[in-house]
C-alpha cells in the first residue's frame, strides 16, 4: 500500500466515521485440518463474485493462472484485455536477443491482429508468492479485529490475500511492512508504534487494527465522497464499491478521485471498474490498475481451497487424497498410479510449505508400504527428482526443510555432489558459513568442475 495522497473533498464528521452494516457481510466458519492440529477458521464468501460474473472476466482468469504458475514460466498476453496468447519458459526467453524478442512479439501481433499501440506483455508466474493456505490463520484473526471496529471484514481478507499472503515480516522496496503492507507514517497516524525498537506493523492484530482504522477513517469515506460528487449511486456491500475502496487503499484516495473525475461516470458497477482498469491519473498506473484484478483472482483461488463440500478444509492435499484411498481401500483408477499420485501431492505440500520434511517422509513411507504389495517401487525415483524438490525449497527460502531433505538422501547416496551442494546452499541460507564451506568442499571433491560452487566458495572466502 502506498502513502495516501491528498484529496480535496470536504467530509462531515458523520460521514468520516460511518460504519458498515455488518449483518450484510457473509462470514463462513469451518475447521482447518493441518498436519498436526485442527483449528476453527473463518473467512469471507462473496456470492456477488459469481452471481454477477466477475469471476469470468478475462483479467480475473488471467491473474488466477499467474497465481498458479511457477516463476520459471511466463504467460504472453495482450495488455488491457489480458488475453493469453502463449506460454514461455523464462530460461529460454532470456537467451534470446532483443531483436529476436521483438520479432516474436511482432509475430504475435500479426497472428492475433493486435495493433502497435497495444503492448504485448510477458508476465511471470507468482505461485511462490501467493501462498494462500498459509494466510488462512491471519485472515481469521484479522476478521475479528475488523468486526470489533465495525469495518467490513471483506477488506481484511482481500488485502491479506494480495499484499503479503502468509508473510508477516515482509518489507517492500518503498518501506511498507507487515501483512497489510502499511507505510510507516500511515501506521503511526493510525495508532501503531513504529520505531527502531518495535514495529507493530508485523503484529497481525495490531496491523489489522491500523488497516481497519485507515479504511474506516479515509479510504471508505473518501470513496463515498468521490462517488457522491459524481452523483453515482452505490451500496457499500456492492462488490464494485469494495473494489474501488481497495484502489484507494493501494494508490491513495486522491489518485482514485482523479481517475473518477477523468472517467466522469453516470453509474457504478462492473463497467466502471473496467474503465478504472484502463485509466491513468497521477500515481495511478499499471500496478494500481491491476490491484482490484488481483483481488478478484485471489478470492477465486482462495475459494478453490476453502469452499469444500464439508465443514472442514483439508490443507494437506496428500492426506486428502490418501485418506480417500484408505477409507475404501480402492481408487477411482489404477491403484498404483493413484498411490504414486498421492506421493506427488505430498511433494507439492512440502514445496508449498504446508508440511515439514519429517511429516513428508513419514507419509511417503506409509504410501510405499501400500505400494509394496502392488508393484516394485523405489522412492525417490532418481537424483534429479530429489534435486528438483530440494532446490525448489531453497529458492523459496525454506532452507531448514531443504537441509533435512538433502541430509536424509546423503545417507542413501553419499557419492552425490549435488546433495552436498544442496547441503552447502542450505547451510549458507541458515547463516552457517563454516558448515557451508565444508559441504561445498565435499561437492567439489566429487565434481571439481562445478563452476557454481567455485564462485560461491570464492565469495565466502572473500576472494
Amino acid at each position: 500500500m502506498k502513502k495516501i495522497s491528498s484529496i480535496f473533498i470536504i467530509l462531515s464528521a458523520s460521514t468520516l466515521f460511518a460504519q458498515t452494516d455488518m449483518s450484510k457481510v457473509a462470514v463462513v466458519e469451518k475447521y482447518a485440518v493441518g498436519y498436526n492440529e485442527v483449528n476453527k477458521i473463518q473467512f469471507i464468501n462473496d456470492e456477488f463474485l459469481y452471481s454477477e460474473g466477475w469471476h469470468n472476466l478475462p483479467q480475473a482468469k488471467f491473474w488466477q493462472q499467474i497465481m498458479a504458475l511457477t516463476p520459471d514460466s511466463a504467460l504472453v498476453n495482450v495488455a488491457g484485455a489480458r488475453k493469453i496468447v502463449d506460454k514461455v519458459y523464462l530460461k529460454d526467453w532470456n537467451k534470446l536477443t532483443d531483436l529476436s524478442k521483438t520479432a516474436y512479439k511482432d509475430s504475435i501481433r500479426k497472428m492475433h491482429g493486435v495493433p502497435d499501440s497495444v503492448s504485448i506483455l510477458l508476465t511471470a508466474g507468482k505461485k511462490d508468492f501467493y501462498e494462500f493456505k498459509k494466510v488462512i490463520p491471519t485472515i481469521s484473526r484479522s476478521i475479528d479485529v475488523f468486526k470489533q471496529n465495525g469495518v467490513d471484514p471483506w477488506y481484511a481478507q482481500a488485502i491479506l490475500l494480495i499484499e503479503s499472503p502468509g508473510k508477516t515480516h515482509t518489507k517492500s522496496t518503498v518501506g511498507a511492512n507487515g501483512p497489510f503492507q502499511l507505510m510507516k507514517a500511515v501506521a503511526i497516524k493510525q495508532g501503531l508504534k513504529v520505531n527502531k525498537y518495535v514495529d507493530e506493523r508485523t503484529d497481525v492484530e495490531k496491523a489489522a487494527l491500523g488497516a481497519s482504522r485507515l479504511l474506516n477513517r479515509i479510504c471508505i469515506p473518501y470513496t463515498r465522497a468521490m462517488l457522491d460528487s459524481a452523483h453515482v449511486k452505490y451500496n457499500e456491500t456492492d462488490l464494485w464499491f469494495r473494489l474501488l475502496v481497495l484502489h484507494s487503499y493501494h494508490a491513495g484516495a486522491g489518485n482514485v478521485a482523479g481517475v473518477i473525475r477523468k472517467i466522469n461516470p453516470s453509474e457504478g458497477g462492473m463497467q466502471l471498474i473496467q474503465q478504472v482498469w484502463q485509466t491513468t491519473y497521477g500515481g495511478f498506473r499499471n500496478a494500481s490498475q491491476n490491484y482490484s484484478q488481483l483481488a478478484l483472482a485471489a478470492f477465486c483461488s482462495f475459494d478453490n481451497i476453502v469452499m469444500q463440500p464439508t465443514d472442514s478444509v483439508y490443507l494437506i492435499e496428500g492426506d486428502k487424497m490418501f485418506n480417500s484411498y484408505v477409507q475404501c481401500k480402492c481408487a477411482p483408477y489404477d491403484e498404483c498410479n493413484f498411490l504414486q499420485g498421492c506421493i506427488q501431492k505430498y511433494e507439492n505440500d512440502l514445496k508449498e510449505g504446508v508440511i515439514p520434511f519429517d511429516y513428508f517422509i513419514t507419509k511417503v513411507k506409509t504410501v510405499e508400504t501400500e505400494l509394496a504389495g502392488l508393484t516394485p517401487f523405489k522412492y525417490p525415483y532418481n537424483e534429479d527428482h530429489i534435486n528438483d524438490i530440494g532446490f525448489h525449497l531453497l529458492k523459496t527460502r525454506n532452507a531448514e526443510e531443504a537441509y533435512k531433505l538433502f541430509k536424509h538422501y546423503e545417507v542413501l547416496n553419499p557419492g552425490s555432489w549435488t546433495v552436498y551442494q544442496g547441503l552447502g546452499d542450505a547451510s549458507r541460507q541458515m547463516g552457517n558459513k563454516e558448515k557451508a564451506i565444508d559441504y561445498y568442499k565435499k561437492s567439489l571433491k566429487l565434481n571439481p568442475e562445478n563452476q557454481d560452487v567455485m564462485r560461491v566458495m570464492a565469495r565466502l572466502n572473500g576472494k
